[in-house]
This record gives C-alpha cells, structure tokens and sequence, in this order.
C-alpha cells in the first residue's frame, strides 16, 4: 500500500488485511454479535463518529458498515487501525481474536511484500530479517539492562521510523546517535567508577568505552567513522559547535542502515 492514498478498489494486501480480520472474527463470533461490538468500538475510539445511527442491532450489516470505512482509509491508516484493534481495550476485540490475528500478520505481510512487519503490536519498517532482528534485540538489550535513557531514544528512533505517512529519517538518526551514547557512557562508567570519577558523554564516538568493552583499535575507528557519518546527519551539534544546517532530505535506506548499525553497536557494547 501507499501513503496516504485511498483505495476503495482494494489492493492485493488491503483485500488480504481485511480477509484476515474477517475470517478472525467470524471463527469466533458464535453470538454474532463481533461484528456490532467492533463497529461501535472503532466508530466511538478510532474514526471519532457519532454511533446512534449505527446497525448495531444487525451484525451483517455492521460488518459491511465497517467494511465500507476499511477500504475508504487511506493506506497508511489501515496500518493505524489494526494497531488500535491490537491495543485498544475499547476495540471491542476478545484477546483470542487478536492472537489470532498476529499469528497471521507477518506471514501475510510477507507474502503480500510488505516493507512493514508487527512487533510488540506496532507496525516497523522491514528491510530485511538481520536488520529488523537486531533492532528488536536492541530494544531488548537496553530493557534487560534498565538503560531507561537509551531505552527511551531508541523507541524514539524506531517510532519516527515508522511514523505513518511520512518517517522522519533525520529524527530516527539522532535518536538513534543519543541511544549509542547513553550506552556507550554507561559501559565507560564502569572502568571510570572504580575511580570514583564520572564518566564522560560523548556523542559520536565509542571511543572511551572501547577498553571496558573490549574492542580493537581498528574496529573502533571504523565504529567511529560510522557514527560520525551519523552525528553529521542527526542534526545535533559536533565538538560543542553549531549543530550541522541538516538541508536537503536523508535518503531511507542510509537512516535505515544507520539505526540498524546503531542496534547492533548497543548489542556488541553490552555483550
């Protein structure tokens, strides 16, 4: 799907989103009432509709009221709406509806081309399996590890890369950039701490925490190359000076690569 079109036509994957909540919610609907429960939620929680003029005493016909706003979203909102249908208790869906439908969200995402795949309920940027893998490791990582500043900028980084219509890939880099850095100083910390001294914040480098984690010389000053590549595009000022004028767009697949190396960076310092 694209952004921020609409497709009353029904896209190969728009048809296979919709055949899938379909097929959850009839499976499990003996009452039959889904159908008028969803309709209401999502009319009352998600569009922000007036509901009194709703067919909420006739499931069929709710079911087909619903339909009718699925395929007049525009794409990316059908992204949104599973997301709220995952989450959001006022969604009207039982717990086994929604297990259900993220038992079946990838492969059919997979199978249809999707550049997105579910994790943790949201909607992220694919590329491919090693890079959406090590960002989902990352995260893990910093949350294992109670890193709550890194945690926080790497969410961050992940979120404007999935921002839905249009990612912010200058924002996701400089979350990305402060994520290393909150890492970085806390791995250096534990070689400062046995000298009761601080240890130092350093955007774009990894140097000083390359003793305490081990690295070579030669890797680090590749790491470094990388980051400062990074630093420069993120936005944020360099060696206490004006931060970089930041013109012209960042083209996806470096921010892409740049948060993916970012990811991979926190996993190697924590190892």
């Amino acid at each position: 799907m694209g952004n921020g079109e609409r497709d009353k036509s029904g896209s190969p994957l728009r048809n296979s989103l919709w055949n899938l909540l379909f097929r959850v919610l009839s499976s499990t609907d003996f009452a039959r009432i889904a159908w008028t429960t969803v309709l209401g939620g999502a009319c009352s929680s998600f569009f922000k509709e007036p509901i009194d003029e709703l067919p909420l005493s006739d499931n069929d016909a709710s079911r087909l009221a619903l339909k009718d706003r699925f395929f007049g979203l525009p794409d990316h909102r059908v992204y949104d709406l599973f997301e709220f249908f995952l989450v959001d208790d006022h969604a009207g869906l039982k717990e086994m509806d929604r297990k259900l439908i993220r038992r079946g969200l990838n492969d059919l995402l997979e199978r249809e081309g999707s550049n997105v795949r579910l994790y943790q309920d949201r909607f992220r940027p694919y590329q491919d399996y090693l890079g959406f893998d090590e960002v989902a490791q990352a995260e893990e990582t910093v949350r294992l590890f109670d890193m709550a500043a890194a945690q926080r900028h790497l969410a961050t980084a992940v979120a404007y890369l999935s921002r839905r219509p249009e990612p912010s890939f200058r924002d996701a880099i400089r979350e990305a950039v402060l994520a290393v850095t909150a890492v970085a100083r806390e791995v250096a910390a534990r070689e400062v701490g046995k000298e009761a001294g601080e240890a130092p914040l350093v955007v774009g480098s990894v140097a000083h925490a390359a003793t305490t984690a081990g690295m070579p010389a030669e890797l680090v000053r590749g790491i470094d190359l990388l980051l400062h590549r990074a630093h420069t595009l993120s936005g944020l000022p360099i060696d206490g000076g004006e931060p970089p004028a930041g013109e012209g767009p960042v083209d996806s697949r470096e921010a892409h690569f740049l948060v993916v190396f970012a990811s991979s960076l926190i996993i190697y310092l924590k190892g």
